[in-house]
C-alpha cells in the first residue's frame, strides 16, 4: 500500500494534508471531494480490470478524459477520477478538452512520476492542455512534452484554476524560446507542488497577462536542463497589473548556463506587486541570480 499521497490524496494510501486554499471533504477513496461535487466519471484507457466489477457496473468507466468531462456539471466541482494505467496522447494542434466546464476537478489516482500514474503525452508542437474556464483543478498526472519546439503545453486563462501535484516533464526535447507553462490572464491561479523539468531557452512558467492577479506559485521543484538559457524558473513580465507570490520553490539551473535572465524575473512594473519568499536553489553562478528586476 502506498503511503505517498499525491495532491488529492492517494486512494491506496494516506489522505493529503489539509491545505487552506483547497477546502474539501474526504471520500471513501481517500481523495478530496470538494463540497457540492460528485464523481462524474472514472477514466482508464485500458477499461475495467479483473476484480473491478463496481466500475463496470456503474456505467461511469470511460476511455478518455474528454468523455468524462462531458458528464460534469458546470460550476459544481464535479470530479473525473483518472485511474492508474491510463494513458492519452494528443498529437494534433489545439486544446485537448472541448468538454471542459467550470469547476471540473480532473484528479489522477496515483503517484506522479510512477510508471503507472495517469499519463498525458503531448506529441505535437501545438497540442496543449488549456485550463480556460474558471476553477478547474488538474492534479496527480504525469504530463510529458514529447516534441521539439513545442509552444505552451499548459495554458491557464481561467480564474481560480489550480495545477497541483503533477510531474511535468518537458525536458526530453529542446523547446527553443517557448515556455511550457503559460499564465496569460488568469486571476488567482495556483501552481502548487509540481515537479517540473524543462529544456528551454525561455522560462518554465511565464506569467504575462495583465489580468494575472494574486497568483500563487508555491512549493514546486523545478530543473532547467538548457545550458544556454538564462536558467530561469519563473518569470513575471513587465506588465502593469500583475500581482502574486512565488514562495517555497526549489530550482536547479543548468550549471554551465549563462544565467543572464536570472531565476525569477520581475519587471519594473511588478517589483512592488509580486512577492518572493524563501525560494531556494543550488550550484548557480553569480549571474544566475534569484531575482532580476526592471527587465
Amino acid at each position: 500500500m502506498s503511503t505517498v499521497p499525491n495532491f488529492a490524496g492517494n486512494f491506496l494510501g494516506n489522505a493529503a494534508p489539509y491545505v487552506s486554499n483547497f477546502p474539501a471533504v474526504g471520500s471513501p477513496w481517500g481523495t478530496l471531494v470538494k463540497p457540492g461535487g460528485r464523481v462524474a466519471a472514472y477514466v482508464r484507457s485500458t477499461g475495467a480490470q479483473d476484480g473491478e466489477d463496481h466500475f463496470a457496473a456503474s456505467g461511469l468507466l470511460l476511455a478518455t478524459i474528454n468523455e468524462g468531462l462531458k458528464r460534469c456539471r458546470s460550476g459544481q466541482n464535479d470530479i473525473v477520477y483518472v485511474l492508474p494505467g491510463h494513458t492519452e496522447t494528443y498529437s494534433t494542434t489545439g486544446a485537448a478538452w472541448a468538454n471542459l466546464v467550470a469547476g471540473a476537478q480532473i484528479l489522477g489516482c496515483g503517484v506522479p512520476g510512477a510508471t503507472n500514474a495517469p499519463t498525458i503525452n503531448l506529441t505535437h508542437t501545438g497540442a496543449s492542455l488549456a485550463l480556460n474556464v474558471a476553477n478547474v483543478t488538474l492534479a496527480g498526472f504525469n504530463i510529458v512534452g514529447g516534441v521539439a519546439a513545442a509552444t505552451a503545453s499548459i495554458v491557464i486563462t481561467g480564474a481560480g484554476c489550480t495545477l497541483a501535484g503533477n510531474f511535468l516533464n518537458f525536458g526530453g526535447f529542446a523547446l527553443g524560446a517557448n515556455s511550457p507553462i503559460a499564465v496569460t490572464g488568469a486571476a488567482t491561479c495556483s501552481i502548487v507542488g509540481n515537479n517540473i523539468v524543462a529544456d528551454s531557452t525561455a522560462t518554465m512558467i511565464a506569467i504575462t497577462g495583465a489580468a494575472s492577479t494574486d497568483f500563487l506559485v508555491l512549493n514546486n521543484i523545478a530543473r532547467q536542463k538548457q545550458a544556454t538559457s538564462g536558467g530561469s524558473f519563473s518569470t513575471t513580465a513587465n506588465t502593469s497589473g500583475i500581482s502574486g507570490h512565488y514562495a517555497g520553490n526549489f530550482y536547479k539551473t543548468a550549471t554551465t548556463g549563462t544565467g543572464g535572465a536570472g531565476v525569477i524575473v520581475l519587471g519594473a512594473a511588478t517589483i512592488t506587486t509580486v512577492g518572493n519568499h524563501e525560494n531556494y536553489g543550488g550550484e548557480e553562478t553569480a549571474a544566475q541570480s534569484l531575482i532580476v528586476t526592471g527587465a
